[in-house]
């Protein structure tokens, strides 16, 4: 009997052929899965961070603060053809530190837009920006999941979001700031013309932009740096590259220091002689890790971690937080002076929980790092010192508190003759909507600045009372006596009782335990 063949094998399904498909069936299945979108668990955790950051911006929405209607008053008047002056028909004065922030506001004031609004929507856009740079473009620097649970804390930060609000210039710069030191912290040292873009910008929005560029800039061209100091030769490419990232951004600086000096007279702004060197020596730091420890401390990890051209990330923190030793602490609720460093700090501190994650089974460890980087998320937005229920309160009791008693006193102050001056610590809401001439009794917004430097109390209030205003607005703790909030106050009402000068009003704060009044003397 002839053999029996025996049958052909059937052609074996290769894995994710559907069952009793046919391989052709079966790979066009596979095409058609190879050409689809794949939304991957990394990117979904950055839309997720992008939507925390917007959410707590919105609850956080009602959050104005007071130093952000200085920068509105030098726009409205510069809209409105007074010149850069903080009371029209006054003297020039550099009493805002924001130049671009200034002069954008003052175009949409002249387009018939709101100068306030203008700073709240590039606050909130730069707080995107930044969660956007830190989950994309940490990636060539960390990792994609380093990245992602950077992203993620950097957005599930309260203060973030409430400074995105507020009015100022705060997260611009730190958009600005995370983009250039992302591009120079990339294995390959970045495109050095993006960096130096974006470096450019900073002294634009901050005085102090300029020495955060050249650290991270010195520390990242280094070995160029040494060649040139020596005499030697740097590598080819590497001396253009240089040019790059320190010639804009100088260039930069002294395009605004001969704008500056064109226009005030002077090379530093007023807050700069004001603030620097004149608060206690660590008050600043201290608030900033008590507020954020939660991110803090595995971010102090993530820097042990990094290495090569990613330890560039360490750099703006360090520099932010040296500056910040006795800087005074005013107009720094929730650490606004080193929010600019937060985005990246956020970064070194999602390095250290992908670490984390490692020490887990292979097959575990993407889902651990997602478990760890949303409870490190939610442990930052129930802080009680730096959490959103915390941060939501303070800012109710803020706008509640002391935005009430201003708005009233400046709402009193439009009672009076168009011809009346008046005198005024906090001189943001009150002198941008009273539509009088004001006098800053801090002399922040006073030219005289320029030529004495910070002024004790006592001497404040010599040259306050000697300008004779017809009106004082004095901060006190309580409205049935007066109670100085400030020195200064002390000082000027102390005079001003001997001078004549009598209760005319008392604006109140709103609120349980609010302290906050300002009681209006007249002569």
């Amino acid at each position: 009997m002839p053999a029996r063949r025996a049958p052909l094998a059937a052609p074996a399904r290769e894995e994710g052929d559907a069952p009793g498909s046919t391989p052709r069936a079966g790979s066009a299945a596979r095409a058609a899965r190879a050409h689809r979108p794949r939304v991957s668990w990394a990117g979904a955790v950055v839309a997720a961070a992008v939507l925390v950051h917007l959410l707590l911006a919105w609850r956080l929405r009602g959050f104005v603060t007071d130093d952000s209607w200085i920068t509105v008053r030098y726009a409205e008047n510069l809209a409105a053809g007074a010149g850069w002056v903080w009371n029209p028909g006054g003297p020039v004065v550099e009493g805002a530190s924001n130049p671009l922030l200034v002069l954008l506001e003052a175009l949409v004031v002249a387009l018939g837009g709101s100068a306030l609004r203008t700073a709240q929507v590039l606050g909130v856009a730069g707080g995107v920006a930044c969660v956007l740079l830190v989950g994309l473009g940490g990636r060539a620097v960390v990792g994609r999941g380093a990245a992602a649970a950077g992203a993620l804390l950097t957005a599930a930060s309260a203060p973030f979001a409430a400074w995105a609000v507020g009015g100022l210039e705060t997260l611009p710069v730190a958009a600005l700031l995370t983009a250039g030191t992302l591009q120079l912290a990339r294995p390959d040292g970045g495109r050095a013309p993006l960096a130096a873009a974006a470096f450019a910008a900073l002294p634009w929005w901050r005085p102090e932009g300029l020495l955060v560029v050249a650290a991270v800039v010195g520390l990242g061209e280094l070995p160029t740096v040494l060649a040139l100091l020596r005499r030697r030769r740097p590598r080819p490419g590497s001396l253009r590259r240089l040019l790059w990232l320190a010639g804009l951004p100088c260039a930069a600086q002294l395009a605004l220091e001969a704008l500056r000096w064109g226009v005030y007279g002077h090379l530093l702004p007023n807050s700069v002689l004001y603030k620097a060197g004149t608060g206690a020596p660590f008050e600043v730091l201290e608030k900033f890790l008590d507020q954020s420890a939660v991110v803090v401390v595995p971010a102090v990890l993530g820097a042990v971690l990094v290495r090569g051209r990613a330890r560039l990330l360490l750099v703006p923190p360090l520099v932010h937080a040296a500056g910040s030793i006795g800087t005074l602490d005013s107009a720094n609720a929730f650490s606004r002076f080193l929010l600019p460093a937060w985005p990246v700090l956020a970064l070194l501190a999602g390095v250290a929980l992908v670490r984390l994650a490692g020490l887990a089974p292979r097959r575990a460890r993407q889902p651990v790092a997602v478990v760890l980087a949303v409870a490190a998320a939610a442990a930052a937005l129930l802080a009680p010192d730096g959490g959103a229920e915390r941060v939501d309160r303070w800012q109710q009791r803020y706008t509640a508190c002391k935005a009430g008693a201003r708005a009233e006193a400046a709402a009193w102050l439009r009672t009076t003759p168009a011809s009346t001056t008046y005198g005024v610590s906090d001189a943001g809401l009150v002198p941008a909507r009273a539509g009088r001439t004001a006098v800053d009794m801090f002399l922040l917004n006073d030219p005289l600045l320029q030529r004495t430097g910070p002024l004790p109390p006592q001497r404040r209030a010599e040259e306050v009372l000697a300008r004779r205003p017809d009106v004082l607005v004095l901060a006190s703790r309580s409205p049935e006596e007066f109670r100085a909030a400030y020195p200064t106050d002390a000082a000027v009402h102390e005079r001003a009782v001997a001078a004549g000068y009598r209760l005319a009003h008392v604006a109140r704060g709103a609120g349980t335990g609010c302290a906050y009044h300002l009681w209006v003397l007249r002569r």
